[in-house]
């Protein structure tokens, strides 16, 4: 009896199970993070569009409603601190928060409802769906982090943060290709339980689980961690929104800095406030005549953020409605996007914010002499469960790519050094302004990642698609 047997027939019944599908993938990322959760849920969801296809003829419509409802229940659940924002921008617009609680993770799930429609065409009698589907969830992962400014937030490979044995392998694959053998091992595994047959897909989708497993135990034992001699002081804030530029906020920040150390704060910590000791790391707003950066200071030289938060930062299309809302600050006030080159301490590799997300954009950040990564953030607006934690996470597999170790300075969120294997050296949850004085880790000389980027993963995409169409070709002979 195949697995899904046990579900009626009806259009009601898969929707909810893909629902609910949707919610329980949330619960494989902080700060939950159910060890192999993604495995059974993306496997659930591949039976489940196998059973759509079997049972229903107009299953193109069902798989697309299918993806909607299972990334509404996805991003529902694990990006609803999104609306938090608003409350923090302004409490008087709370009628808005229940809008955006909804209307964002919808237009997310659309990524999902699309990959769910090319699944419909793709898929077949044969096991060429194992495949395309793998490589399909991948090629949307990278949609979403390029489409409307990019949103590349709890892709898949980071549902492995629980463990920093599985998480070495993104210094080889990227975050983008430990989510394509997760989502493959996992349908090869399911695969199984609907078909007997597939019991060398079976054999794939363990080995593959436990070579990873092997790879991450021997890089960890095999990375002995050194300290260079230069120490830093990492400070921490915890100031509401409303609070944060007051002058009795910003005086309170400056008063922990070192005047020997360099001291790294967070994002915009300092307001307009940029006449600091050269030896600190400021996050402040610049002003050059109309136009206004979030930006960072040191040693006299300036870092504008180049990858703004859509309606955070700025807002898109804001010139037209500029001219329809005139009077309108929250479609006005716009951050100007900081330009492509800009010259910084080449040891030093500044990281604003939500930039820290963006694997390439990392990468190509880099120089040839990068010793760190400092990223600092106002994480306020993320409340103080998921958002946080989820951002954090993603900083830190920033490291274990790249063999770098990361400094993260916050507002609220979390705080702390990060070694170039991912392992948390120190780390600030306080709800008080404090601060952390810390040795920076030597670097790791390389990783495939560093020197290759996400090639690998490219390969893996166009093999997956060739190893499908061979076997779907070979079944219709």
């Amino acid at each position: 009896m195949s697995l899904l047997e046990v579900i009626p027939a009806s259009r009601s019944s898969i929707f909810i199970l893909s629902f609910i599908l949707g919610i329980l993938l949330a619960f494989c990322f902080e700060p939950f993070t159910i060890p192999f959760l993604s495995i059974f849920v993306i496997g659930m969801l591949f039976l489940l569009n196998d059973f759509t296809f079997y049972n229903f003829k107009n299953y193109y419509k069902i798989f697309f409603y299918n993806g909607i409802l299972f990334g509404f229940g996805f991003f529902l659940v694990s990006m609803y601190w999104v609306s938090n924002s608003i409350l923090e921008l302004d409490p008087n617009l709370f009628y808005l928060a229940p809008i955006i609680f909804i209307l964002f993770p919808l237009s997310l799930s659309l990524f999902f409802g699309v990959l769910q429609f090319f699944n419909a065409y793709l898929w077949s009698k044969s096991n060429s769906k194992i495949f395309y589907f793998s490589s399909m969830w991948v090629l949307f992962e990278f949609l979403r982090s390029i489409l409307f400014t990019g949103l590349p937030w709890n892709l898949v490979g980071y549902s492995w943060s629980w463990s920093l044995v599985y998480s070495q392998s993104v210094s080889f694959l990227g975050i983008y290709g430990l989510g394509l053998l997760t989502v493959f091992s996992s349908i090869c595994i399911f695969s199984y339980i609907d078909n007997r047959k597939n019991k060398s897909y079976l054999f794939i989708g363990f080995l593959i689980l436990i070579l990873l497993f092997l790879f991450g135990f021997f890089r960890i034992n095999n990375n002995q961690l050194f300290y260079s001699e230069n120490e830093i002081r990492i400070v921490h804030t915890y100031f509401d929104q409303k609070d944060k530029w007051t002058n009795r906020s910003i005086e309170e920040t400056a008063s922990v800095g070192s005047s020997e150390l360099i001291t790294v704060f967070p994002e915009t910590s300092f307001g307009f406030n940029s006449k600091v000791p050269k030896n600190w790391v400021v996050g402040y707003l610049r002003k050059n005549e109309n136009n206004y950066f979030n930006s960072i200071n040191y040693m006299g030289y300036t870092y504008d953020k180049k990858i703004l938060v859509p309606f955070g930062e700025y807002f898109p299309f804001s010139n037209l409605y500029s001219d329809l809302f005139p009077e309108n600050s929250f479609v006005n006030n716009n951050l100007t996007k900081g330009s492509k080159f800009q010259k910084f301490p080449d040891n030093i590799t500044p990281l604003i914010c939500y930039e820290v997300i963006f694997p390439s954009f990392v990468r190509k950040s880099l120089s040839n002499n990068t010793d760190l990564l400092i990223n600092i953030s106002n994480d306020a607006w993320f409340g103080n469960f998921s958002g946080p934690k989820q951002h954090f996470v993603q900083a830190r597999f920033r490291s274990i790519e790249l063999g770098l170790p990361l400094v993260r300075s916050s507002n609220k969120g979390i705080s702390g050094i990060v070694s170039p294997i991912g392992n948390v050296i120190n780390v600030i949850e306080s709800d008080k302004t404090t601060y952390l004085d810390v040795k920076i880790p030597k670097k790791i000389k390389k990783t495939m990642y560093r020197e290759y980027g996400d090639l690998l993963t490219y390969f893996l995409i166009v093999l997956f698609f060739i190893i499908g169409y061979a076997i779907h070709r070979r079944e219709k002979i």
